[in-house]
């Protein structure tokens, strides 16, 4: 996991472990428009953890 501007970011390998998905659901939830977007620095995709939890949360209201 990476740490940046206070806010972890990790791969999508890494995404898929911390909320016990397959990378298979990851790259679901990424197809909706909601979800937030990866960063993307030089082929590496990173995703912040922080913004799938709260964009989980907004999604069990």
């Amino acid at each position: 996991m990476v740490t940046t501007e206070s806010t972890p970011k990790a791969r999508p390998k890494q995404v898929a472990e911390h909320f016990s998905i397959s990378a298979m659901t990851l790259w679901r939830w990424a197809q909706n428009p909601d979800f937030p977007k990866p960063l993307k620095r030089g082929g590496v995709v990173l995703y912040d953890i922080a913004a799938i939890e709260n964009w989980l949360e907004g999604a069990k209201k």
